[in-house]
């Protein structure tokens, strides 16, 4: 294709993007802009935490630990987080939690420069991170539902995620490189400043995003609001329940990451950084044709479709033996994921009614913060029998789940 061809496609791409519907808002911009850099943390801390692990301890199982206690906080904060999602400032909430962040990535750089790094230092660091974790989740999708409203609500989200996908894809590689060639310290200390980049575009970011009627109420009673919601409202129940379940089978499949990179595929810490980054790339292609359906109709069929494929593509996983392969699998696998989160985020906001949107995801936080039991499973399982039968074990659950789902539920398919 002649260079100038190639050109104008990309800058049709970029046009298309920036006139996406959520995207003509200014502060949602720079919303996406804060979570392009936040997930260049995140991610990236993915991949050196489980490289650093299973080079202290040589076990998948305790790489298992280690993501596990990345998620636990989001099981023991959710719905608390979501609570005070509906009290507060939410800008100032995630500004505060990125710059935390920052602080806690700097920390760890600063114990590998001095060569007294300990596994339980990482695991303890890693735990403080995931409550912070826990707080901006709800507080991000919340806040991006204030920006956009209703009608844009799945553009918003699906670029929030699209956004993160970005992130990763240079957290990853970024991390990659930096470990394999200066040093795991070198890659904190660029995630520290990622974080720190994440908390000056909010800077910028004027509307407040605070709901005043929760905030006038004790937090006692925000939450008990959203436990008679849960109870009246099946449709919220079985959602949780979905998304709890698909972060324990599904999600799970990156404890495994560097143990395929090093011990199955033999392509090293870069090559987890490839790994990682193409899963990224993965979601964003999902993300983008999702986007390009505008604001979808039949949202609860969509995310049972997508949770066949994802747990289809968790067997092809399983069962792939060249690094092209796996690698082919793997952005399934993250497209599915992204998509599932999407649709998921999306069904749960607009269920509930517009004063419990913070609540309901801190209750979605609180489901996927499941997900620990999912990697400590995982890493047993690919401890006794193998990376390989471990994946294709969760990948049939996940497929038997949302066959259930469609048969049990016909409420959900019609959302």
């Amino acid at each position: 294709m002649p260079e100038d061809g190639l050109t104008s496609k990309r800058g049709s791409l970029l046009r298309n993007v920036l006139a996406a519907p959520a995207m003509r808002f200014k502060d949602f911009r720079l919303l996406w802009l804060s979570g392009v850099f936040n997930s260049t943390g995140f991610i990236g801390e993915q991949v050196v935490l489980g490289w650093l692990v299973l080079e202290l301890t040589d076990s998948p199982l305790m790489v298992g630990v280690a993501l596990a206690l990345r998620m636990a906080p989001f099981l023991l904060l959710g719905v608390i987080a979501g609570a005070i999602a509906d009290r507060v400032d939410r800008r100032k909430l995630l500004r505060g939690v990125s710059i935390s962040m920052a602080g806690l990535s700097a920390a760890i750089g600063l114990l590998i420069m001095l060569d007294v790094v300990a596994l339980w230092h990482l695991l303890l660091i890693t735990f403080a991170g995931g409550c912070l974790r826990a707080m901006h989740q709800p507080a991000r999708q919340s806040f991006a539902y204030d920006i956009v409203g209703s009608n844009n609500l799945v553009n918003g989200l699906s670029y929030l995620s699209l956004g993160m996908r970005v992130g990763g894809i240079g957290g990853s590689l970024a991390v990659g490189f930096l470990v394999g060639r200066l040093g795991a310290d070198v890659a904190y200390a660029v995630l520290a400043a990622s974080y720190i980049a994440s908390a000056t575009a909010l800077q910028f970011v004027h509307s407040p995003g605070r709901s005043a009627l929760s905030a006038q109420q004790p937090l006692w009673q925000n939450l008990k609001e959203l436990g008679a919601e849960i109870r009246h409202n099946n449709i919220l129940l079985v959602l949780l329940i979905l998304a709890a379940t698909v972060e324990i089978l599904g999600f799970s499949h990156q404890v495994l990451l560097p143990v395929l990179a090093r011990d199955v595929l033999h392509v090293g810490a870069e090559g987890l950084g490839v790994m990682n980054a193409l899963r990224s790339v993965g979601g964003i292609a999902a993300i983008l044709a999702l986007s390009s359906l505008g604001e979808v109709q039949r949202k609860g069929l969509l995310y049972l479709v997508v949770l066949h494929v994802f747990g289809a593509s968790l067997v092809f996983l399983g069962v792939a033996n060249t690094f092209y392969f796996a690698i082919l699998a793997i952005m399934i696998i993250n497209g599915m994921g992204a998509l599932a989160d999407i649709l998921s985020q999306s069904l749960v906001q607009t269920v509930v009614p517009d004063e419990l949107r913070g609540r309901a995801m801190g209750s979605w936080v609180l489901a996927v913060g499941l997900g620990p039991v999912g990697h400590l499973q995982i890493g047993a399982l690919a401890s006794a029998l193998g990376v390989s039968l471990a994946l294709m074990a969760h990948g049939v659950g996940l497929v038997t789940l949302a066959v259930g789902a469609f048969i049990l539920f016909p409420k959900l398919r019609r959302l």
